[in-house]
């Protein structure tokens, strides 16, 4: 690690401080925490990062730079690609530390620190004094930083960070706001994992929910998908007859019997793994959507055998409650239909009960032949509950499932 002062001169720093894109970036940091924003890159600074800080920038013409209020956690800087070292360079004075690693230093005006990547760092004590950054950046001058938010399509990329991503949030926690990429209609995501390590509510979080509040650096997120458990029978017709049949035995055009469609050709199946949190029943965390349930015939006259399902599959219902219609729209945003029934999530439901095992547990679902891939139908399960299929176009864009189509 090395740290450098006196980077630039007075009159760059001042010229860097008054930039218009410097202001308006200033302006929008309000309460959000940390703005990234970039400055065309002008000679007398390009000369002063290579004097000073060793950096052979003859082909860049945008500096990256960032405001930030508040602590910064801890974390170990990522980007678009692989690099060597952080740079990053103070140019405000301001209270509290930067750590890195183990050690303390001030925050001074016109002072950069180059540290190796993957070394865990962050500020402490400094009140609610913005302090302006050049930087955080690599060698070759692309912004680096622990990106708050990383959006996947499934579970498994969001997991192994394999690179698969689908949108980034340079600036916020705050779930649905990107920087690039673009997250579609997705509306609910799952915590596949966290940097540094640490243990939040798995989810799953609507857009609009601010991730900070637990206090990580980095969110690797993944879309939530409604599924039964393996094992829940289907009304289908099978040689001229119905008859219920185990989930994941039904291929591409067997014929499921719907609530008002008469037998319609399954079009995919989606399977995957719930992983099935151990919290108890009675906890603030057991009613999640992200968790198994179970509906048994005693609470569900339609019932023959107990039926799994995740928080976020629906039951069809003639009607909410008020309290069931003001849940529903905290979760999903409004409320939903099918087939004119209303969509009552299991982990609203009051009937439902939150179930184990905790760990991972086999998961299917399925969708049928529609004119519309976003549209669904009601289905029968287990001797006769009407529940929901997931449409075309979610089982096989918006889920974190395998699909067999």
């Amino acid at each position: 690690m090395s740290t450098v002062p006196n980077v630039f001169s007075d009159d760059e720093v001042i010229a860097l401080m008054q930039l218009p894109a410097t202001l308006d970036a200033r302006a929008r940091l309000g309460t959000q925490g940390t703005v990234s924003f970039t400055v065309p890159l002008t000679d007398p600074v390009r000369a002063s990062l290579q004097t000073h800080l060793g950096l052979d920038l003859a082909a860049v013409s945008q500096l990256p730079m960032r405001w930030i209020q508040g602590d910064t956690p801890a974390h170990v800087d990522t980007g678009s690609s692989t690099f060597d070292h952080t740079y990053l360079v103070y140019l405000n004075d301001s209270p509290g530390q930067f750590i890195l690693d183990q050690d303390a230093y001030p925050i001074e005006a016109n002072t950069a620190f180059i540290f190796s990547e993957g070394v865990h760092h962050r500020t402490q004590n400094t009140g609610d004094l913005p302090r302006l950054l050049v930087g955080p950046m690599n060698e070759m001058a692309d912004p680096v930083g622990g990106i708050p938010i990383t959006y996947y399509n499934n579970y498994a990329d969001a997991l192994a960070q394999n690179g698969n991503t689908i949108a980034i949030s340079n600036s916020s926690y705050v779930l649905g706001t990107v920087s690039s990429g673009s997250i579609g209609a997705y509306t609910s995501w799952l915590v596949a994992s966290t940097s540094p390590p640490s243990a939040p509510p798995v989810g799953p979080f609507s857009n609009g929910f601010d991730l900070s509040v637990y206090g990580g650096s980095s969110y690797f997120v993944y879309p939530s998908a409604p599924c039964f458990k393996e094992g829940t029978r289907v009304l289908a017709l099978v040689d001229g007859k119905e008859t219920y049949v185990p989930i994941e035995t039904l291929k591409k055009g067997d014929l499921v019997t719907t609530s008002h469609h008469g037998h319609k050709k399954v079009e995919v199946i989606g399977s995957g793994v719930l992983h099935n949190p151990g919290t108890l029943p009675g906890t603030s965390e057991g009613r999640s959507q992200h968790r198994l349930y179970r509906c048994s015939p005693a609470r569900y006259g339609d019932l023959k055998t107990d039926l799994y399902v995740t928080g976020g599959h629906a039951i069809l219902v003639d009607s909410l409650t008020a309290v069931q219609r003001a849940q529903t729209i905290k979760e999903l945003g409004r409320v939903f239909a099918t087939d004119g029934k209303a969509r009552l999530l299991a982990c609203i439901d009051e009937r439902a009960e939150p179930a184990g095992p905790a760990g991972p547990v086999p998961i299917w679902h399925l969708a049928l032949e529609h004119e519309n891939p976003k549209m669904n139908y009601g289905i029968y399960v287990n001797g006769g509950l009407l529940v929901e299929t997931c449409c075309i176009d979610t089982l096989k864009h918006r889920s974190n499932m395998t699909t067999e189509a």
